[in-house]
């Protein structure tokens, strides 16, 4: 019994982890389209972004938890630095370092069977290599490493960690020990942390991405429309919507965005997250509220759709969830209008809730934006307040072709509702040199279902 349970649980877990691991990076992405990405992104942006942040030099230190062969079972797919996959180091089993300089060196220093991946990379001017075995273990790697930082000999030497990051934080406390030991401590002094560079390599987006990102936006923006259209009231439920969308989704040939139960998710009448959608019937008098994002390539968007069931004899929301939507267009009219490359995050955000406290409602609990692509809420500046959780990403600046979500939110206790409530606007915009420019048509007034 103890046996056929063990194996139960391996099997389920052989069966959900790779599908919850699918939800991040460059999983959904083809080879060759994540190959072109991350080649233009560090032929054009690395460079520029070292600058901004005064690092002359950024190391990621990594290896495979499992580095010896005979342990592995399944396909290896673990790895301690989340960015690797940014810089073609997905392949290496054994102690690696990828070394890129502000004067355009791209060192890789890996183990001998780990040459034939890096090299097919392309990403690498120099590959150098080391026998990694058990009598010696790793101490080619550690002359190599310190051979290599004194001939560059930089001022600054960004690595990845972070205290608000995850994604920013993969370096290791025993890759660190082995850095520190291979370099002596003049250049350990010099090591700064590399946040806010992987925090913009990864958000700050090439054109392959861009194209990829509106795709999503235009298809979840269409469908998601056409699914509030169809609704007819005291028939479709809050299921059938999810299922219309999803339907949709998959003759267009995507993948939900995030976690297949709840995306779409679905809100009918008062605000309430079902996962999946409940079964309620949509009544007359109900507010709808539909966030959808699909992957295309690996790539998605985020978009909140609105729609208020008239009631017989309306013709118009009732005054109180026409000034929730007329006061949540305001905001995001506001926020969009403050976009452009060198405003900082907290800007952004100031601007919309200044328009919400105006109008009497209270603040709404979250960010009023966030970036997009390879994760629904991805890396690079928050356009949020001064909350310990962003960190220090509401006070970074945003650049040209960044892409937003911009959700201000409206909540309101209604006694006739019996409960919440919520009109929370999502559009897509991307950056440009003179401002923002929305990916889709622009919501600018309450869809009304008869």
């Amino acid at each position: 019994m103890r046996n056929r349970r063990f194996f139960t649980i391996l099997i389920t877990l052989v069966l959900i982890i790779p599908s919850l691991r699918a939800q991040f990076g460059f999983r959904y992405t083809n080879t060759e389209l994540r190959d072109i990405i991350r080649k233009h992104k560090l032929d054009d942006l690395l460079i520029p972004i070292m600058e901004e942040y005064d690092i002359d030099c950024w190391i990621t230190l990594t290896r495979d938890p499992c580095d010896d062969m005979t342990n592995v079972i399944w396909e290896r797919d673990i790895h301690l630095d989340p960015i690797v996959e940014f810089i073609g180091g997905e392949g290496v089993t054994v102690p690696a370092a990828f070394i890129f300089t502000s004067k355009g060196d791209r060192i890789a220093i890996v183990g001998q069977r780990d040459v034939r991946t890096t090299k097919e990379t392309g990403i690498y001017r120099k590959l150098l290599t080391y026998r990694y075995d058990r009598q010696n273990g790793y101490d080619g790697f550690v002359n190599l490493l310190g051979k290599t930082m004194r001939t560059l000999n930089p001022e600054s030497i960004g690595m990845n960690y972070s205290e608000n990051e995850g994604v920013a934080d993969g370096l290791t406390v025993g890759m660190k020990m082995i850095f520190d030991k291979a370099v002596g401590s003049e250049y350990a002094s010099k090591v700064v942390s590399a946040e806010k560079l992987i925090i913009s390599l990864w958000n700050r987006k090439v054109m392959e991405e861009i194209h990829l990102i509106e795709k999503s936006a235009i298809k979840s923006a269409r469908i998601t429309d056409d699914a509030l259209k169809a609704v007819k009231p005291g028939v479709t439920t809050a299921r059938d919507i999810f299922n219309d969308i999803r339907r949709r989704m998959e003759e267009e040939g995507m993948q939900p965005g995030w976690q297949e139960y709840w995306c779409p998710t679905v809100t009918v009448g008062t605000f309430r997250l079902r996962k999946p959608p409940a079964d309620k019937i949509v009544q007359r008098g109900d507010l709808i509220v539909i966030n959808s994002g699909f992957l295309v390539e690996g790539h998605m968007s985020d978009i909140n759709r609105i729609a208020y069931v008239l009631r017989e004899g309306e013709e118009a929301p009732p005054p109180l969830i026409q000034k929730m939507f007329d006061t949540c267009l305001k905001a995001t009219q506001a926020a969009v209008a403050k976009i452009r490359p060198g405003v900082t995050g907290c800007e952004v955000d100031k601007a919309a809730r200044n328009v919400v406290k105006a109008a009497g409602y209270q603040p709404y609990g979250h960010a009023t934006g966030h970036t997009t692509g390879l994760w629904v809420h991805g890396l690079g500046t928050v356009l949020g307040p001064d909350w310990k959780a962003y960190g220090n990403t509401t006070s970074m600046k945003m650049h040209e072709n960044d892409i937003y979500a911009v959700e201000p939110s409206i909540t309101v206790y209604s006694e006739e509702h019996g409960g919440n409530l919520r009109i929370h606007f999502q559009e897509m915009v991307i950056v440009e040199k003179e401002g923002a420019l929305y990916l889709t048509p622009p919501v600018t007034e309450c869809m009304l279902i008869e």
